[in-house]
């Protein structure tokens, strides 16, 4: 029982690791012709040029008309923010406006609708099957209509002209978790927008091409050079360096293979854990030789053969493998849902997964029930038969020797995936809990209607006013981006008539970003007040631009000149604050610089300090007001400590998984122990007996049964103290932010881990302790 629970631990964990990662390899795999598919992307030699994620709008359109012998097809979305509605109900949503190759390059099926035909006219759109039932209940939804704003706010009717059928998880649809969108319009409506997808200007927008058969990455980038030099500005041309990331790939391999890396730190856990269940299996299994050494010298005598043993033998190990692998895909459904709100991503039904994910499980399960069982088998198979008979192993000293390396392997392994997963957790709690540079608590953010006008800037600074007003809002601004919404707005920051800059992250807000988020003032005023007509040729520093930018007080930057956007804009420093951490900790705190809403009056958030309190009455609260000031707009908000999560959505994974490895490690570990001492304790039963009559004491049993484990277990911590520091001090290396590997992490799981096994070895010698020794002496 003990090691089927020990090998049913292991398996079902690896099982579903083995889901999860399954999954993950399953992001596009359902594309058409994938493997000839790229997001272009881009490289800038200079910062602040554009976003690393996209490209300029008319390149893959050009290079497919002028250069169809090497790209076959094309695809460009620019993502949008619009209010959607369906007459009755109001949602905030992200749109997709793009090529009507979308529904031809993919192979997206559709359940009504022509690919061909679907996005030839303006006010069309094509929804998917999940956004046909939210908006109409059901999936049949051709003919129906959507009323979308635009951001002047006027509103038009689109007509659905096709419903995709659900697809599978893919780059296309969701680039990026904030570009998931389920909604698709027709390029040809970007006026009613306000957009110019196909400009040499527009760096913006988000593009993949699709390669002819036989056509290599590299051979496209002389004709993207001459298509620069003939089209874009002498600027983009010098400094933009395409990327052609492939789609098979893109979901592993985006964000600097976070995705890859975690899968790959899983793989490893799956590993380890079954490794250590092998080990318990062997060590039992040899442990447990005594009580058959009979058995093997009497089928011996009666003539088996050394090979009908051993194939006996392994077909035992074999067989308790295969229980132990049969149950983990019984708990399968029931253990799926605590698995997925571990790794914050459901994990697929078993009706899911193909067959040839069965076909490698049992192949796995047969080469483990060999792997486990193949010693033990061979061990017992050669004892001699006088040595059999009389009960006694043959090469007692090499049993001992294998049994020890192995349960020195198996401490190593649990220490190891113990202590990485403290320090992953304090790491995160780091993240999640460490010093921002601005005060998260009772912070929420919402988005707001887009109305890029004098007009639009007027009315949502009016809305602004009157939330204001509210008994439970302690401040509240106006800003184009949020914490880990601030993307790659690097911008090229200078002194007037000075010939070199620095490069700051520009934050676009109003006069009350700082007090919303407590970010403490160090010299001068954030902005001025609404009334001063100069606020729009105002700006905002931090510490660290002022330094970078040569001024060793804050105080001496309080009113001097500096521009942005390539000299395309002067302003004068009105203040300087403390530094924060703009977006996540994964790299140092940005020098920024603060460009006034009133300048080009563009934005897309309200972030609100609530007055500490209760948090759901000033939340119902805040959602009638704004229901009523904006009954067009859908009330969608985020508190900040949500947002900082989901910065940390791979390392929270991380941290996750790692704690349930370490619980299933300890689990192997103790069943280990208690298998091994139990044993240990039934061959001595004489021995302790013995012990008691002559006044042993249980602290002399314990000393007796535990000494061999503590001196394996201290050796196991020479091996893998330094080998847990090696990784986690690489791993670490990733954050600019990171812990010390201080000597308490180490020390403190140790106590814990020797803790546990005294425990365990105390309450098993206990137990024998209480046996009549009498008994015992007599039995034979």
């Amino acid at each position: 029982m003990i090691n089927i629970v020990g090998l049913l631990c292991s398996m079902a964990f690896v099982l579903l690791i083995s889901a999860y990662i399954w999954q993950a390899y399953q992001v596009n795999a359902g594309l058409r012709n994938k493997d000839r598919q790229f997001a272009l992307q881009s490289s800038y030699k200079q910062p602040g040029i554009g976003l690393d994620l996209t490209t300029i709008g008319a390149l893959p359109r050009a290079l497919q008309e002028e250069y169809p012998a090497l790209v076959a097809n094309y695809y460009r979305l620019d993502g949008l923010t619009c209010i959607v509605s369906n007459g009755s109900e109001v949602f905030e949503e992200n749109v997709s406006l793009g090529d009507s190759t979308l529904l031809t390059m993919y192979g997206f099926s559709l359940l009504q609708g022509n690919a061909l035909t679907a996005l030839s006219n303006p006010f069309s759109v094509v929804i998917d099957e999940q956004a046909a039932m939210k908006y109409f209940g059901k999936k049949e939804a051709v003919g129906e209509r959507l009323r979308i704003r635009n951001f002047a706010g006027e509103q038009r009717d689109f007509e659905v002209t096709a419903v995709i059928r659900q697809a599978s998880e893919n780059s296309v649809m969701r680039l990026m978790p904030s570009m998931q969108t389920a909604i698709f319009l027709p390029i040809s409506s970007e006026k009613y927008f306000g957009r110019n997808v196909n400009n040499w200007q527009n760096l913006w927008i988000a593009g993949f091409i699709e390669l002819q058969e036989g056509v290599t990455p590299d051979q496209l980038q002389q004709p993207i050079k001459q298509l620069l030099e003939q089209h874009a500005d002498k600027q983009i041309a010098e400094n933009l360096q395409p990327q052609l990331k492939p789609l098979s790939s893109y979901y592993l391999d985006d964000n600097q293979g976070a995705i890859r890396q975690l899968l790959l730190v899983l793989s490893l856990t799956a590993a380890f854990l079954i490794i250590m269940a092998i080990i318990n299996f062997v060590n039992l299994s040899i442990s447990q030789s005594l009580t058959r050494l009979k058995e093997v010298g009497l089928r011996k005598i009666l003539g088996s053969s050394r090979k009908q043993l051993i194939l006996q033998l392994l077909a035992e190990y074999c067989l308790m493998v295969f229980i132990a692998g049969l149950l983990a895909l019984v708990l399968y459904p029931l253990l799926a849902p605590w698995f997925s709100s571990v790794m914050m991503k459901e994990l697929p039904s078993l009706s899911v997964l193909p067959f040839r994910f069965f076909a490698l499980f049992f192949t796995g399960i047969l080469a483990l029930g060999l792997t486990a069982g193949i010693y033990p088998a061979l061990k017992l198979s050669s004892n001699s038969i006088v040595s059999a008979v009389k009960n006694q192993l043959s090469e007692h000293r090499g049993k001992h020797l294998i049994r020890r390396s192995l349960l020195l392997l198996q401490f190593a392994v649990a220490v190891l995936v113990l202590i990485s997963s403290v320090i992953i957790a304090r790491q995160v709690d780091t993240f999640i809990n460490g010093q921002l540079g601005y005060n998260k608590d009772y912070l929420l953010t919402a988005q707001v209607p887009r109305d890029w006008s004098e007009k639009g800037l007027h009315n949502i600074q009016q809305v602004q006013q009157e939330l204001r007003q509210l008994a439970q809002v302690k401040d509240i601004s106006l800003s184009y981006g949020i914490p880990n919404s601030f993307g790659n707005g690097i911008q090229t920051v200078s002194k007037v008539g000075a010939d070199q800059g620095i490069d700051a992250l520009v934050i676009t807000s109003d006069q009350h970003f700082a007090s919303t988020y407590e970010i403490p003032v160090l010299a001068g005023q954030f902005f001025a007040s609404k009334e001063d007509a100069s606020i729009a040729s105002k700006v905002v520093i931090n510490r660290k631009a002022a330094q970078a930018l040569g001024y060793e007080q804050v105080h001496d930057a309080i009113g001097q000149p500096i521009t942005l956007y390539d000299g395309g804009f002067t302003g004068t420093i009105s203040g300087v604050t403390e530094d924060f951490y703009a977006n996540s900790m994964h790299s140092a705190s940005p020098a920024v610089v603060w460009f006034p809403v009133q300048a080009n009056m563009q934005y897309r958030f309200l972030s609100i300090r609530l007055k500490a309190g209760a948090i759901a009455p000033a939340v119902h609260a805040l959602e009638n007001r704004w229901k009523e000031l904006m009954p067009d707009a859908p009330f969608k908000y985020k508190f900040m400590d949500e947002t900082i999560q989901a910065m940390y959505s791979t390392e929270i994974q991380l941290k996750r998984a790692s704690q349930s490895a370490t619980a299933i490690s300890m689990l192997i570990v103790v069943l280990g122990i208690i298998g091994l001492t139990s044993i240990s304790i039934n061959l001595r039963l004489k021995e302790i007996g013995i012990r008691k009559v002559l006044g042993a004491n249980l602290r002399n049993m314990v000393l007796l049964f535990s000494k061999e484990f503590f001196v394996i277990f201290a050796a196991a911590l020479c091996v893998s103290i330094p080998l847990t520091y090696f990784f986690m001090h690489q791993w670490l290396m990733n954050y600019a932010v990171k812990i010390d590997l201080q000597p308490q992490l180490f020390i403190l799981p140790i106590i814990g881990v020797s803790a546990i096994l005294l425990l365990f070895i105390a309450g098993l010698v206990l137990r024998a302790s209480h046996s009549n020794p009498i008994k015992s002496l007599r039995d034979e």
